[in-house]
């Protein structure tokens, strides 16, 4: 089961250690379905798309429309699975009018690419 998956070890992975900055939780991940079965594991999160000069995220000009995405390949048993996919829509649709982050676009987004990728992979 992916709850027993040690996301930690994810963190050896350079790109995503890079992108993925924070602590992950098993509850940021979204199973990915295709025709009913399980493909794998999903996180994404939208990206600003400046850095300080010290290296830090710049939050100053929003998010740039990039979505990162972790993807665990089913049965998920070890990090060595795990892909980063970087994806992007419009800049507009990354938050809502609330200026919340518009979680039902990027985890839609998120999913269409690394579909797409492991069509082309194939």
């Amino acid at each position: 089961m992916f709850k027993h998956f040690d996301l930690g070890s994810l963190k050896k992975n350079p790109q995503i250690a890079f992108y993925f900055r924070y602590r992950l939780y098993h509850s940021d991940f979204h199973e990915l379905r295709e025709n009913g079965r399980l493909i794998g594991y999903v996180a994404a999160k939208p990206l600003f798309g400046k850095l300080t000069p010290e290296g830090k995220v710049d939050k100053s000009e929003g998010f740039n429309g990039q979505i990162a995405v972790i993807f665990v390949q089913s049965p998920a048993r070890s990090a060595r699975r795990a892909r980063l996919v970087i994806t992007e829509i419009p800049r507009a649709e990354v938050t809502t009018p609330t200026r919340k982050r518009n979680w039902p676009r990027i985890r839609a987004a998120a999913d269409r690419a690394v579909l797409e990728q492991l069509k082309r992979a194939a």
